[in-house]
């Protein structure tokens, strides 16, 4: 669906269809009627407890507010529009007001059980039944599913699903007979039938089943949830779940042993929470016998945000991340909370943290409402952070001050390769973070448009490394691709000091560049430090330069650079060995318009060091 997704064929002898003896085991332990994460409405002690908590009655007033206005301009019309004009804004904003409304309407009406929005949810099901396809222009350039020639169910078609099940389950016989029919009738006709005929015949098998991404895990989650709440076979249903648990490893294997989310920490959310689906999925399923997070690896990757903090609240933005970029709180303390499995050290989480507060309108919510020990009295993993986080596989490094620095100085560093998922070309690429506010940064993601999983990704300046504060080598900047690389020379760690050295000829196609080495050095002492060491070397003269990225204000005197965003500044002092230096400033030609302060050799030079000096103001 994107520029690099196609369907696939099987070998004559391979099969994705589950295996038989593992259909048969689920079946024998799963519950012989239809079950999903939340009970039904009928359970109105479960439902009714919420109806005068506070995010009960945010969930009621939101809903009415939503009520009163129309069904979103998630239309026919508005797909071929969003498809003609290769523009995403209009209907990326409908389909966001539609979700929410399937889910706040449905949670709602389980919580009050008055009728009160039966009516709306009836309504906007049959408006999203209408549309000629669920799947996302984006995915559809061609028109084919739009024109009905095939269906290839994308993230927005299983999430459509999966609500549409979830309402047909919790509301039940409040719901006309023949608007349950439509969504039995449409689920099957969108996701169920297309996606298990394609399976069984092994043929134009949809890209997603063996992606090592987060479409991996939405689109099992998705799938898995809707036929568990919405198929009365016990046989079928433990064959979508079959297939889901033996799929779902694929998004296991997008992380590294060491638990490193490859595709950053936004979408460590969205994948991973629905890792969390299908995995509670399978305890219900089998009654704790099936345990997903079990796995030291997983355990591991459920606390990825804890150990890639940064500061608090402050996170690195590397790969398609918003910068302000908050994971999921309920996701963050799922290992702590969870039912069934007993905490280990722990304490309280403070009282200005409330899990319910930002876990949106949708499955997540469920899940920690209804599969949360005490979903009103949250815990957390009782550990104060870490002098460093490492991750040897991927070659993070966060390095935070000593409990004895003057100031709340950290950075990270990043290595790796250029061929990660929601990849950008930013080997090198280096953050500094002074008292909560990220003063030289990887600027994030682009806002997405067609071009962004295109063939012309890297035409963006937030995705090429012209965007981030990474070498430019004899005019050139980083290629794209996975055998693109930097490779980890040396690394030391003390209390005091943190230091590595990064070699980078690997991401650069420089004929003649001999030697190109990033060296970062952490210093926790005093105020703390950040030294960048820049050494190039070529066969005959060449451009060479460095630069800082940073959403502050540039001063520059001299060779002081000043980084200032009105709350915290940096000193950055440079200072070049091979030739004069020339500091320049440019803007980066895409929101949020970062500066980008390049570090210039004024000539071509055969060999030259850039060395700078990153010192906090104040």
């Amino acid at each position: 669906m994107g520029a690099y997704d196609f369907n696939f064929d099987l070998a004559a002898d391979e099969s994705l269809i589950p295996n038989p003896e593992h259909v048969r085991a689920l079946q024998a332990l799963m519950p012989p009627s239809p079950f999903a994460l939340a009970p039904k409405a009928d359970d109105r002690a479960a439902w009714s407890r919420w109806q005068d908590d506070p995010f009960g009655q945010r969930v009621l007033q939101t809903a009415r507010e939503l009520a009163a206005g129309p069904f979103p301009d998630y239309t026919n019309t508005t797909w071929l529009a969003s498809l003609e004009q290769q523009s995403v804004t209009v209907i990326n904003a409908a389909l966001g007001v539609a979700r929410k409304r399937q889910m706040l309407f449905l949670i709602a009406e389980a919580i009050f059980d008055a009728g009160e929005f039966l009516g709306v949810i009836e309504s906007d099901a049959r408006a999203i039944c209408r549309l000629n396809t669920w799947t996302h222009p984006g995915n559809d350039l061609k028109r084919l599913n739009y024109d009905g020639k095939t269906v290839e169910p994308d993230l927005v078609a299983v999430h459509f699903a999966e609500a549409l099940a979830l309402t047909d389950y919790i509301l039940e016989h409040r719901l006309p007979a023949a608007f349950r029919e439509l969504i039995r009738t449409e689920t099957h006709r969108r996701l169920f039938d297309p996606l298990r005929q394609r399976i069984e015949t092994g043929r134009d098998l949809y890209w997603w089943i063996a992606v090592k991404h987060n479409w991996s895990s939405v689109c099992l989650g998705c799938t898995a949830h809707a036929a568990m709440a919405l198929l009365p076979d016990a046989a079928e249903r433990a064959w979508w779940l079959a297939f889901a648990h033996a799929n779902v490893l694929n998004f296991r294997d997008s992380f590294t042993d060491d638990g490193f989310c490859t595709e950053g920490v936004a979408y460590w959310g969205y994948g991973f929470s629905h890792y969390i689906f299908i995995g509670e999925l399978l305890r219900v399923a089998t009654r704790d016998t099936i345990d997903l997070l079990a796995e030291p690896k997983m355990a591991r990757a459920a606390r990825f945000p804890l150990r890639t903090e940064i500061q608090p609240g402050v996170y690195p933005a590397f790969a398609d991340c918003n910068l302000d970029v908050n994971p999921p709180r309920w996701a963050r303390l799922w290992l702590d909370n969870r039912l069934g499995t007993p905490p280990g050290p722990v304490k309280p989480v403070p009282a200005d943290i409330d899990p319910l507060a930002d876990i949106g309108f949708g499955v997540d919510a469920l899940v920690w409402l209804f599969r949360t020990r005490a979903p009103r009295q949250p815990v957390q993993l009782d550990a104060a952070p870490a002098l460093r986080n490492w991750f040897e596989q991927s070659a993070l490094l966060i390095c935070r001050s000593a409990p004895a620095t003057t100031r709340r100085f950290a950075a990270t560093l990043l290595g790796g390769n250029n061929g990660v998922n929601h990849n950008h070309n930013d080997l090198g690429t280096f953050t500094v973070v002074l008292d909560g506010r990220t003063l030289i940064l990887d600027p994030g993601l682009e806002t997405y448009s067609y071009r962004t999983f295109s063939e012309k990704r890297y035409e963006s300046q937030l995705l090429n490394s012209y965007g981030h504060p990474v070498p430019r080598v004899a005019g050139r900047l980083q290629e794209a691709g996975p055998e693109w690389r930097a490779r980890v020379l040396a690394k030391e760690f003390t209390a005091d000091t943190d230091r590595m050295v990064l070699d980078l000829r690997g991401a650069y196609d420089v004929a003649g560049l001999r030697r190109l080495e990033r060296e970062f050095r952490f210093d926790r002492r005093g105020a703390g430090s950040l030294t960048i060491t820049d050494r190039v070397e070529f066969v005959a003269p060449a451009d060479f330069e460095s630069a800082l990225i940073s959403l502050g204000q540039a001063t520059i005197e001299g060779n002081r650079i000043r980084l200032d965003d009105g709350s915290a500044a940096v000193i950055a002092e440079v200072s070049v060995e091979g030739a004069e230096l020339t500091v320049s400033t440019d803007t980066i030609n895409q929101p949020p318009h970062p500066v980008r302060v390049a570090l210039r050799c004024a000539t071509p030079v055969r060999e030259a060091v850039i060395c700078t000096v990153i010192t906090p103001v104040g």
